[in-house]
């Protein structure tokens, strides 16, 4: 069952805005919408998102005390094991190789050196297997003044 929440459209708005212009200061992206996934889409991972975390939690106010890290977030040992250290160091030199032959096609065609630019070497994106805090969730939180999962909420303007 949802929860509803009372609000006038001006405070979720400003609300709204708030935890968007944090959220930009924080990371450094312009576009953040309230879908706006925190590790996958910011970028905050291990500690990042720890330390972003206690930041938000501290100038909001906002009791995070029923939150369970482990089922939104990695640790840092969990993002840097010892076998993803090990396949960072051995394709160390593909990269390096790539990042010099972009330089040398970029003056003769933007085409082909975006294309060089763009090839991971078959390597995933980092995709994790947990829930993972959106920007809405941050911002249900900071109204409700508790953790609160977006989903899990109806806001009533009436």
């Amino acid at each position: 069952m949802k929860t509803i929440i009372k609000i006038s459209f001006k405070n979720l708005k400003q609300n709204y805005l708030e935890v968007q212009q944090y959220l930009e200061e924080k990371s450094g992206e312009k576009k953040i919408s309230n879908k706006s996934k925190i590790a996958n889409d910011l970028g905050f991972l291990g500690d990042d998102n720890c330390y972003l975390l206690e930041d938000f939690i501290t100038k909001y106010g906002v009791d995070f005390s029923n939150f369970n890290y482990d089922e939104y977030f990695e640790s840092e040992g969990e993002l840097f094991g010892s076998s993803a250290v090990l396949l960072k160091i051995l394709i160390l030199p593909l990269f390096i190789i790539k990042f010099v032959l972009f330089l040398l096609i970029k003056p003769f065609s933007k085409e082909h050196s975006s294309k060089i630019n763009n090839f991971n070497f078959f390597l995933k994106k980092f995709q994790s297997d947990r829930i993972d805090l959106t920007m809405g969730d941050l911002i249900t939180s900071k109204i409700q003044g508790k953790f609160y999962l977006r989903e899990n909420v109806t806001f009533d303007f009436s």
